[in-house]
């Protein structure tokens, strides 16, 4: 009995110490378990998660552990997506082969004409118009009521006197006064004196008929006429410039395209 006791234990010992091969007869020896299949993947256990802080539905985090999430859910900056994590002992971590993962507030230009994926247009729509999630994370960068609106407009760095989603600027600007150089032009003439100008005027009167033939001239003595003096003075000249006061379109060359937001979904 002892004897049979002894070849169970052995056997047991020696199947936990091996490795495990599933769909090979011949695991590998650094691998405490092997999988292989031509026509089938392996499946990871699927759970809901509520945030990447919260281990929920698990006890704690674990280092170590793998899931596949299928909820949406969290707030910036905790929100969860769809997809492979692994948990690093404090936090859920999503596994994501992409070169960059997007995050709340994200902007993009993009060709893709309709909302997608957690982007939302930046039309100026209403915050109602989106998922609960996304209105969530909008209002947690300080966005409220209606998405900033894009249309026509080109992007801009926030300033010190400025703050995220500021309106401003035009696409024509109108030349005033103030915005000319200070530039004086001056022209003078010769002065002249005290002066009168005179005209003389050789008189004469001129008959007609009454079928309109000239019948004869008489010839009047000159008659001089001499202006009142007027004293110094100058003259003024005034130049029309012939504008229409039209505003200067500055609006430079641009190629056209959609801009999103990224509010999670």
């Amino acid at each position: 009995m002892n004897k049979y006791f002894f070849i169970i234990f052995l056997v047991i010992f020696s199947t936990l110490e091996a490795q495990v091969g599933i769909g090979t007869k011949n695991p590998n020896e650094s691998s405490i378990l092997d999988v292989k299949a031509e026509d089938k993947g392996f499946l990871f256990n699927q759970i809901k998660l509520i945030s990447t802080d919260n281990p929920s539905p698990l006890e704690k985090h674990q280092e170590g552990l793998w899931v596949y999430n299928i909820a949406n859910d969290g707030s910036h900056p905790y929100e969860v997506y769809p997809g492979l994590y692994y948990n690093d002992g404090t936090k859920w971590v999503l596994l994501n082969t992409e070169l960059s993962n997007p995050t709340i507030g994200d902007i993009k230009a993009s060709a893709y004409e309709t909302e997608h994926k957690g982007w939302y247009l930046l039309n100026g729509q209403s915050l109602s118009n989106l998922p609960a999630i996304a209105q969530s994370n909008a209002n947690s960068i300080q966005i409220t009521n209606n998405l900033p609106d894009a249309t026509d407009r080109i992007l801009k760095g926030i300033s010190s006197s400025t703050k995220f989603a500021t309106i401003g600027g035009d696409n024509t600007i109108s030349i005033k006064q103030n915005n000319l150089p200070n530039i004086e032009f001056k022209g003078q003439v010769d002065a002249i004196p005290d002066h009168s100008h005179r005209y003389i005027s050789h008189g004469n009167n001129m008959w007609y008929d009454r079928n309109g033939t000239l019948d004869g001239l008489m010839y009047l003595p000159n008659v001089t006429k001499t202006t009142e003096p007027a004293g110094a003075h100058d003259h003024k000249v005034s130049i029309a410039t012939g504008g229409k006061n039209s505003p200067i379109k500055i609006y430079p060359k641009n190629l056209t395209t959609q801009f999103f937001i990224y509010l999670g979904y």
